[in-house]
């Protein structure tokens, strides 16, 4: 694999993930609950803009937007099975 091909992969990882922190945000907190979900995060409102601009998301507030959101680890970087999981699976 080339460079470039990682690249061009990269971005478009970069962008599903940004895509789905979007839906999670307006299903969750409304069209401008931007403000709501960054204060729950303890992160400045401009950083969460960048986040679903596509920049990286430092592991700590992906681990708390996790937690706060219930959302599946594996529908947030995939886009594949439930976005929420069950709750009896939920902890």
């Amino acid at each position: 694999m080339s460079d470039f091909e990682f690249q061009s992969d990269w971005g478009e990882v970069k962008h599903d993930l940004a895509v789905r922190l979007r839906e999670i945000r307006v299903e969750l907190y409304g069209e401008h609950g931007g403000p709501m979900l960054a204060e729950e995060l303890e992160i400045p409102y401009r950083a969460w803009v960048r986040y679903e601009a596509g920049a990286s998301m430092p592991a700590q507030v992906m681990l708390r937007f996790l937690e706060r959101t219930g959302t599946s680890p594996h529908w947030l970087l995939t886009g594949d099975g439930p976005k929420f999981p069950p709750k009896d699976e939920a902890r």
